[in-house]
């Protein structure tokens, strides 16, 4: 069985067995093995070891202790935290999302999430997944069906990133902030492929990404699904002109900016490539016979001044002698 079929199965065979199980208390089996079980995961998840060729091996585990007769119960979204890590952007356009809701409407909860006791709060609940679920069913006002089991954080990555890996494809930015948030836990880059079911190669690209493009700004963006990495990766590197931070958030602020985030991401990229070209004005100065001696032109906003080929080099030198004084004649002349 390929390593994504056992993921589809894996999430198809928790649920079903689930949502077969009788109303019990919360059963408190850790969902992975630790310390005290009789398998033994190293504590620091530096030591973990866990490495792509074991992703099935943690799979059929995550399979095997969801099988085990946990049942599904109601409890308050108001008593459900999301995850120590997020991976999908809320999004003010999301279509998806409205018509989970209206779903909820009509049939109800029909699969549910996956909870743990709150690692700290008694009597709360720290999601693994199911986000936009349990944001559906708070903002409707109705009680959140969870299965709930106790895990460690290492398990909570995993079962998040399989979910993710057995569902809708987050898209690159996305996996992309998802790996950062997850490294800058300390989270072992092994850990991040097996969630994220990806390569050494393709997590450096993303991380890399992650860390060149401000959060801030890539949320405002938002997933911009078809963007893909290759043009995530060109925005990346456009960022790095001057100015170019303060250009993508005067276009973020426009109020008349498309809700649509595919859109947001092309305005944005549009506007750091045109800005990277040089774009001259009518000359400035010109000779008798109507050539063009000196041009302005605008690059990422800074004002260049471009000399003609025929001009000497000197005069740009001799000129800058004289910029103190005229620009002491400009201020008198423009108060």
């Amino acid at each position: 069985m390929t390593r994504r079929n056992l993921i589809k199965s894996l999430i198809e065979e928790q649920l079903a067995a689930a949502n077969s199980a009788p109303a019990l208390e919360a059963p408190t089996e850790p969902l992975l093995p630790t310390p005290q079980t009789q398998r033994t995961l190293a504590g620091p998840v530096r030591t973990m070891g866990l490495t792509l060729d074991k992703i099935e091996d943690e799979a059929r585990a995550l399979k095997e202790a969801l099988a085990k007769g946990q049942s599904v119960v109601d409890i308050d979204p108001s008593r459900v935290e999301p995850s120590f890590v997020l991976d999908r952007f809320d999004h003010v356009d999301d279509e998806a999302f409205e018509q989970l809701k209206a779903s909820f409407r009509e049939h109800g909860q029909e699969v549910p999430v996956l909870v743990r006791p709150h690692p700290i709060r008694d009597g709360h609940f720290q999601l693994a997944y199911g986000h936009r679920r349990w944001r559906a069913a708070r903002e409707l006002g109705l009680p959140l069906k969870a299965v709930v089991r106790a895990f460690n954080d290492e398990a909570l990555v995993l079962a998040q990133g399989l979910e993710n890996s057995a569902r809708k494809d987050l898209s690159f930015i996305e996996k992309a902030m998802f790996a950062k948030s997850l490294e800058d836990r300390g989270t072992d880059r092994q850990l991040i492929m097996a969630a994220l079911s990806t390569d050494k190669t393709e997590l450096s690209k993303l991380i890399s990404v992650a860390r060149a493009v401000p959060e801030q700004i890539a949320r405002a963006i938002g997933p911009a699904p078809k963007a893909g990495r290759r043009r995530w990766m060109d925005l990346s590197d456009r960022l790095n002109q001057d100015n170019a931070l303060a250009a993508v958030q005067r276009i973020l602020a426009d109020p008349d900016l498309s809700r649509d985030s595919d859109t947001r991401f092309l305005r944005v990229l549009a506007a750091l490539t045109k800005s990277a070209t040089p774009i001259p004005s009518q000359p400035i100065w010109s000779n008798g016979e109507g050539r063009g001696l000196a041009f302005l032109a605008e690059d990422g906003g800074r004002t260049i001044l471009r000399f003609d080929a025929v001009v000497p080099k000197d005069f740009a030198a001799f000129l800058g002698t004289r910029l103190a004084s005229l620009f002491e004649e400009y201020e008198r002349v423009s108060k």
